[in-house]
């Protein structure tokens, strides 16, 4: 009986594990079949990302500044035992592999894998399409190509693997990558890729154009000059812009340093800031075009009006202003010619605190231009509330403000432009593929800041300024050049205005009369020279000559637009 009893409890057992494992069978072949199914086909198929091309950044005239010059690695993998060698032996042949022998020894020795060319182009590639056999396989290599070297390279920017880093190709990263597609590929149990299953290219739109204003030409005549000026002074930072006046268009902006994109790892990441936008400066005296426009524009002062220049010192709320040549009458179309701090300072006195940080607001000074790249700086402007005792005796001629290249030159712009403030921009349009434009730039008008009145009057002052005053290096024969130039001290955090380091700098525009383009140089720390006339106003003089003769303007001598301070 009790024999029995333990039969039935082992066959019981054995019932209940069968019936349990009949139970797991159902649940993983059917309830979690596909499940599985799909897991398994996972393990062995995988999706890769196929990139778009990349679109294109042309100059004004259409002249490529970076592209992509496509190529291919295309290879081969084994992916089983049963190799056509006469097959494979032709696919070498297309893809330029001369040494068939040495291949099929690889092959013959177990190889996995075997290039047949790392760079070929889209025919070689379409070749092999045409005659595929299981294992070939091809990558794309991302080739961006900056044709021109180091030119603008501080405007276009890089890209890294995938996406841009530095400017234009960072800050239009949207417009330029395109979308992708994908493709479906088997893997073995490794992970190594064996070959396509599918290819879908359909989702695939070509990354958009982007059409500078940059003109290539311009850009080559200034940053040459560039060169010139850190061989001769080897300064530590050059920035230098040119815009045309009447449309903000920026034809030319460079920097120094700079550096390669197309080897842009070889370069200290400090070589790629574009300074024309991001960095601050103390302007020094070519702000008193500021202060001129203030003072002309609300008649408190004309051309003739005498000021007494104190013999080349002036106290100001304790400390002593200095020109640098000391002077006694000057009249006010004179003072602007020679530069004279304290004359600035006390126009800048009768002119009031309140009224004179209104035009520099109104010129746009203390905020961004909102030229269309990313990282430009606010500049520096306090405001008027914060200013001390001194201030009124240094903002006029370029101390305690802090401003950026772009912003001193659209200023400059304005007054060019007949009084009226441009925003500055340097993307033309977007296109895509077909050549449709996809978006267009148009010029902005911001504001008028001065009247047109004014305008040319200053205009007249600022042509004596180079033909008379320091600013003679700057003369053109056959052109008139309305210009200023630059000395500031720099400020040192601690030790107050330094004796020893300066910026040197021209800002001016041609014709005068007629102003195609504004130029702006800034050197920073010059060894050997300082005055902006010695060591900005002859690079500003080749490269308005240089370009006006680019630009096909001929020689002019008519001025009867100008009203003259003497008048």
């Amino acid at each position: 009986m009790i024999n029995q009893r333990k039969l039935y409890f082992v066959v019981i057992i054995i019932i209940g594990t069968l019936l349990s494992l009949i139970l797991r069978l159902v649940v993983l072949q059917i309830v979690n079949g596909n499940n599985f199914a799909q897991d398994a086909n996972n393990l062995h198929n995988t999706t890769i990302k196929i990139q778009a091309k990349r679109g294109g950044i042309f100059d004004r005239n259409g002249n490529p500044l970076a592209l992509n010059i496509p190529s291919y690695e295309i290879f081969w993998r084994r992916t089983c035992n049963v190799i056509d060698k006469e097959k494979l032996r032709e696919l070498f042949t297309i893809a330029g592999q001369e040494d068939w022998s040495l291949v099929e020894e690889k092959i013959d020795g177990g190889a996995n894998f075997i290039y047949l060319n790392r760079s070929a182009n889209e025919e070689t590639l379409s070749s092999i399409k045409k005659n595929l056999i299981k294992g070939i396989e091809w990558e794309e290599n991302k080739n961006r190509i900056y044709p021109c070297g180091k030119l603008a390279s501080n405007v276009l920017g890089f890209v890294g693997t995938d996406h841009g880093l530095e400017g234009i190709e960072r800050d239009y990263e949207d417009y330029l990558q395109g979308k992708s597609g994908f493709k479906l590929v088997e893997r073995d149990a490794r992970g190594n890729i064996l070959y396509t299953l599918r290819e879908e290219t359909s989702n695939l739109e070509p990354g958009y154009d982007i059409h500078l204003t940059i003109d290539k030409i311009i850009q080559y005549i200034v940053e040459k000059e560039v060169e010139e000026i850190q061989q001769k002074f080897d300064p530590q930072t050059i920035v230098a812009i040119v815009l045309e006046p009447k449309t903000g268009k920026i034809l030319a902006m460079a920097n120094n340093p700079s550096y390669d994109p197309n080897k842009f790892r070889e370069f200290s990441t400090s070589d790629f800031r574009n300074r024309d936008i991001a960095d601050l400066y103390e302007p020094g005296s070519i702000f008193k075009i500021i202060t001129a426009s203030a003072a002309l524009e609300e008649k408190i002062i004309s051309p003739k009006d005498k000021i007494f220049c104190e013999n080349g010192d002036y106290r100001v709320a304790g400390r002593t202003i200095h020109d640098t040549h000391s002077y006694g009458w000057l009249t006010f179309k004179e003072a602007l010619s020679y530069s004279s701090n304290i004359a600035f300072t006390k126009v800048g006195q009768k002119l009031g605190e309140k009224k004179l940080y209104q035009y520099i607001k109104k010129f746009g000074f203390g905020e961004k231009t909102g030229v269309d790249l990313k990282g430009e700086a606010n500049g520096l402007l306090r405001d008027v509330s914060e200013w001390s005792g001194l201030s009124i005796g240094s903002i006029p001629y370029g101390q305690e403000i802090g401003v950026t290249s772009i912003q001193m030159v659209s200023a400059v712009a304005a007054v060019a432009n007949g009084g009226v403030l441009m925003k500055p921009f340097i993307v033309d349009e977007i296109v895509n593929e077909k050549g449709t434009i996809i978006k267009k730039n148009y010029p902005t008008i911001k504001r008028r800041v001065i009247s047109e009145d004014c305008a040319k009057l200053l205009t007249s002052l600022l042509i004596d300024v180079v033909e008379n005053g320091t600013g003679q290096p700057a003369i053109i024969k056959g052109y008139s050049i309305a210009g200023k130039t630059g000395t500031s001290q720099k400020y040192i955090p601690g030790e107050g205005y330094s004796h020893a380091k300066f910026i040197s700098s021209f800002v001016g525009y041609a014709p005068a009369y007629d102003p195609k383009v504004v130029v702006l140089l800034m050197v920073d720390e010059p060894h050997g020279a300082y005055y902006g006339a010695q060591v900005a106003a002859p690079s500003f003089r080749n490269i308005v000559e240089k370009t006006l003769r680019y630009l096909e303007i001929p020689p002019q001598q008519d001025k009867k637009e100008i009203y003259y301070a003497t008048k």
